[in-house]
């Protein structure tokens, strides 16, 4: 009866981790989707739609269509950084058990 009623009391006090809306969570959504662009083959990824010659079409007649080939080609520059950002990224998990 007293190990039952210990039981009880124990599952009743357990919560469930949850992720929270944060600012750190909003940051390692960000790493993710930019490491995200960053691994895409950009020359492959832009062929299928006829998009991986940037003089090829008129960046005036298809404005999104431009601001994504913009988007793909300016983080490539952000290759080193986001190096970092992983490193410090994981070694702030391992260390901190994840916030």
């Amino acid at each position: 009866s007293h190990i039952s009623k210990s039981i009880s009391n124990s599952k009743a006090t357990s919560v469930a981790p949850t992720m929270g809306f944060s600012l750190w969570n909003l940051f390692k959504a960000g790493l993710l989707s930019t490491n995200a662009l960053l691994i895409l083959n950009r020359r492959r990824f832009l062929a299928k739609y006829n998009l991986h010659d940037i003089n090829a079409f008129d960046p005036g007649e298809k404005p999104l269509q431009a601001q994504l080939v913009g988007l793909l080609q300016a983080v490539q520059y952000l290759k080193m950084p986001l190096i970092a950002l992983n490193v410090l990224t994981i070694l702030f998990e391992l260390l901190l058990g994840g916030a």
